[in-house]
């Protein structure tokens, strides 16, 4: 956890209270994946399951003084899906289930990520601390 700074486990408390529905300070284990998500990280569901996250709801809680190393750990891994992981997503483009997509399909695709990616990238305004 040394590898955090302040503000990143301010923002990892932030989430980790959205995601508490009970308000209890525990969240439960299925939604350790949406939760590490939404912190910009991008774990496989192997990870997510090999760090306690759970498949059905009410199985397990945990805290956020559990959550904080394994999200330190999760922004170190370099797993982000394989091959058949992007192919699988782009099956929902191929409308006559060929193996083809439609070239102004890809285009927008290509084009809106480079949008989002743009939007993301700022300019933001300097954090008050």
């Amino acid at each position: 956890m040394a590898d955090l700074k302040p503000v990143e486990i301010e923002k990892a408390q932030n989430h980790f209270e959205i995601y508490d529905f009970e308000g209890q300070g525990k969240i439960d284990c299925k939604d350790l994946g949406d939760l590490l998500r939404s912190l910009d990280t991008r774990p496989t569901i192997a990870t997510i399951l090999k760090n306690g996250g759970t498949k059905k709801k009410g199985e397990k809680m945990m805290t956020f003084d559990e959550f904080l190393p394994i999200y330190s750990q999760v922004r170190k891994e370099k797993e982000q899906g394989t091959y058949a992981d992007f192919m699988e997503g782009l099956k929902v483009y191929d409308k006559s289930e060929n193996g083809t997509m439609l070239a102004a399909e890809l285009a927008h695709v290509l084009l809106s990520l480079a949008f989002i990616k743009a939007v993301l990238a700022g300019p933001f305004p300097p954090e008050a601390e």
